[in-house]
């Protein structure tokens, strides 16, 4: 059967391009929202509000997904799963 090896390597996609995305989503978010107290910012932060702030996880998620897709696709595209 040829879709049970296709289905294994769309699951491995998307679980490393998940992954990749939180990752990616939670430290540019530790980074760069203001998360981490830096005494040099006070009370300026880089997102004013917390819409805002869920705005730029996402995006920030969904680069890492891409990232994760593209590599991990790299990894299991020639790979002979039997």
């Amino acid at each position: 059967m040829i879709m049970k090896p296709l289905a294994i390597k769309i699951v491995v996609v998307v679980v490393i391009a998940a992954i990749c995305g939180v990752v990616v989503g939670l430290l540019f978010s530790l980074l760069f929202y203001g998360f981490i107290p830096r005494p040099w910012l006070a009370e300026v932060y880089l997102s004013d509000t917390p819409a805002k702030a869920k705005l730029r996880f996402w995006m920030a998620f969904l680069a890492g997904a891409i990232f994760g897709a593209v590599w991990s696709y790299r990894m299991v595209k020639d790979m002979d799963l039997r």
